[in-house]
């Protein structure tokens, strides 16, 4: 289970003791914060639930005030609202960068990165890309792995490409909001975001040069 998939399960049930769940936020201590915070936030909306009206007896007021248990109950219901509106931004805002997400995606499947002469297979390379409406023109860059990956909630093509420094990884996110070049260095990572005719392509290297790999998608990719 990756992170991408723990959060889908955990937003839907922040007390899973799903196993793969428990495994996972045992090794991932950004996981294990947002499962905590959410768990947080539903321990809240409980506690607001069970708001109830005070029961002691008062005196008829005079008739323009209003009834203390009506007043109780309109506050109740407001604070519910206003809960239930700051979790659903809360878990709408990203809770990482762009930058960090591809990083972490990338990581977890950190085996790929490996120099190798061995290329994909074609229509392997071609299914892959087809499953996000994008197309690679013939030889335009050795690719020695292709897989649909889940990334901010949608799948994504996720390649290496084999170049003399060494492999560069490219995550090509066609439902991403528009956005200009943005430099990467991060843990250990170097790269770019790079906007392209859908969306964006993330480049990342490590100690290897990124550039020639961007140009060549960019002008290689039919969208």
């Amino acid at each position: 289970m990756n992170c991408e998939e723990l959060r889908t399960l955990v937003g839907a049930e922040p007390n899973s003791t799903n196993p793969e769940v428990l495994a996972h936020i045992e090794s991932c201590p950004e996981c294990a914060r947002y499962r905590q915070e959410l768990q947080a936030m539903d321990r809240l909306i409980y506690r607001a639930l069970a708001v109830e009206a005070p029961t002691e007896t008062i005196a008829s007021p005079p008739k323009q005030t209003q009834n203390p248990s009506r007043v109780w109950r309109m506050a109740a219901s407001v604070l519910i609202a206003v809960l239930v509106g700051a979790m659903s931004l809360w878990l709408l805002t990203p809770r990482e960068s762009f930058a960090a997400e591809a990083i972490n995606h990338v990581k977890h499947e950190q085996f790929s990165l490996v120099r190798t002469s061995e290329t994909v297979d074609d229509q392997e390379l071609e299914a892959v890309l087809a499953a996000s409406r994008l197309r690679l023109k013939p030889g335009a860059a050795k690719v020695s792995y292709a897989q649909s990956c889940p990334f901010r909630g949608q799948r994504v093509p996720h390649l290496v490409v084999q170049t003399e420094q060494g492999p560069v990884t490219a995550l090509v996110v066609t439902d991403a909001p528009t956005q200009g070049r943005e430099h990467i260095d991060e843990q250990g990572f170097q790269g770019e975001i790079i906007p392209a005719p859908r969306g964006v392509i993330v480049v990342l290297g490590q100690n290897v040069p990124v550039d020639a790999v961007a140009r060549t998608l960019l002008s290689a990719l039919e969208y």
